[in-house]
């Protein structure tokens, strides 16, 4: 089965401010939600949960300043071919030791991984309305011209950075900034629909983007994600309202 994949609108100002600090901090926020009981839901099983926090906070230690690159991992997997080291020999040796470091980690990944998302959308982000991705929609219907500013800004939106720990089908898959959103819109003329039948998405994608600005938000992408849990958290910090009905549109729905 392919992956499933949703947009939000997402409050960086306020990840970059509360939630990465206490992530590298004390984590109090991480063990009130990890310790919950939509934390326990959405971990399966929350027991040993000092433990297992503290291995989570020892591990965001080591992520780069825009908390999207671990920096030991992407060491190991952007390192320069060794003199006399073939090119084969050196791209299955960096492959060894990403598959490597992930199962080492995988515990804290697999941790991190689940309770992001609860820690994203109850303290800084949205779960409804959202675009719907789908498993290839926006690709599909959504282009920008070539090297343009807005071609790598939508990139972030389906991928992740180089060296990022989390997989790429669960979860949390990158956010896209404010400041990056306005560049964007300065930039809208590079996007265009992929073919008539685009045209309806095109423009929602467009409606959800300005949404945002108007907000000062950016989105954050996620997929696979454990809807039915994140949809039950009560009083988000981050509502936004919309009538969708009103507004006629069909690709950014809410979640029942």
């Amino acid at each position: 089965m392919s992956d499933w994949n949703t947009l939000h609108f997402f409050d960086d100002k306020t990840f970059y401010a509360k939630v990465v600090p206490d992530l590298l901090g004390e984590g109090e926020l991480l063990k009130k939600h990890f310790e919950s009981k939509l934390g326990n839901n959405i971990l399966w099983d929350n027991r040993n949960s000092k433990e297992r926090i503290d291995a989570i906070l020892k591990f965001c230690h080591f992520f780069d300043k825009d908390f999207k690159v671990h920096q030991d991992l992407y060491a190991l997997i952007s390192r320069e071919k060794k003199p006399g080291e073939q090119y084969l020999e050196a791209l299955h040796a960096i492959r060894k030791d990403e598959k490597e470091f992930k199962k080492q980690n995988s515990q804290v990944i697999d941790d991190l991984t689940e309770i992001l998302p609860l820690l994203i959308f109850s303290e800084c982000a949205s779960f409804n309305p959202h675009l719907i991705l789908g498993r290839n929609i926006f690709r599909s219907r959504v282009n920008a011209r070539p090297k343009s500013a807005a071609a790598e800004i939508i990139t972030r939106i389906t991928d992740q950075e180089y060296g990022s720990v989390f997989p790429y089908n669960s979860g949390i898959v990158n956010w896209v900034t404010n400041d990056d959103l306005q560049l964007l819109w300065m930039d809208k003329e590079s996007l265009f629909s992929t073919d008539a039948d685009s045209e309806g998405y095109f423009q929602e994608f467009l409606k959800f983007i300005e949404i945002a600005i108007e907000n000062n938000l950016g989105v954050v992408s996620g997929s696979n994600m454990k809807e039915s849990i994140l949809n039950s958290i009560e009083k988000p910090i981050l509502a936004i309202n919309l009538d969708l009905e009103a507004l006629a549109l069909s690709c950014i729905i809410n979640y029942k």
